[in-house]
């Protein structure tokens, strides 16, 4: 059902593409107009670039995660003392330093901006009378479709904080990596970790890893 309900923007555009000049026809209470066509510099083609950027960002994340664990535990095979973030045990590298979770960030990411090819359907439907477009913005940029996003994000934001609880369990360190790295969003933690010289947390999150091993 998930996976049908974020998949529906393209029920939107496709019958916003191809139907008369009554766009309303759909479930999508919309204002009368005729339907313009794709336009690259309007919000079809930000769409656009967007997504592609995410996927690309999906695609780096997945890729810096594989060679990550792939050198760890090609140094942990060979009986290499592990240093760094490989003695730390999880990525915080590339797209790691800005997310912690920046694969996961980028799918939901994908999703929402697949919605809004939904809405510059929407919006492609020109009205004559200007007080009814006023009246309807809200109705241009939000309708039923924004279920699906909305309940992945859900759903991924839940799964996250569980998946976060079993890490934290086998790198007693991560919990310094969630005080200074976002999840699915960056924040200034970065830079207030720097102004605090890494000192207290680092030494507090030793011990524990100390007492641990």
């Amino acid at each position: 059902v998930l996976l049908w309900l974020i998949a529906t923007p393209s029920l939107v555009a496709y019958t916003m593409a191809h139907s008369s000049s009554k766009p309303q026809d759909i479930d999508c209470e919309t204002p009368h107009g005729v339907y313009a066509p794709y336009n690259p510099i309007g919000l079809d083609g930000i769409a656009t670039l967007l997504f592609l950027l995410f996927v690309l960002m999906e695609s780096i994340a997945d890729n810096q995660q594989y060679a990550f664990q792939t050198e760890k535990y090609r140094q942990k095979n060979a009986g290499e003392k592990l240093t760094g973030y490989y003695a730390d045990g999880f990525c915080q590298s590339g797209l790691y330093a800005v997310l912690r979770k920046p694969n996961y960030a980028a799918e939901q990411s994908i999703w929402i901006v697949f919605y809004l090819f939904g809405v510059a359907s929407m919006n492609g439907a020109v009205e004559n009378d200007q007080a009814e477009i006023y009246n309807n913005k809200l109705k241009l940029w939000w309708n039923w479709t924004a279920l699906g996003w909305i309940l992945l994000v859900s759903l991924f934001y839940s799964s996250g904080k569980l998946t976060e609880q079993i890490t934290l369990k086998k790198y007693p360190l991560y919990k310094r990596y969630q005080k200074r790295v976002g999840m699915y969003i960056p924040f200034v933690g970065p830079f207030i970790w720097k102004m605090l010289g890494n000192s207290g947390d680092d030494n507090d999150d030793a011990n524990t890893a100390k007492k641990q091993t």
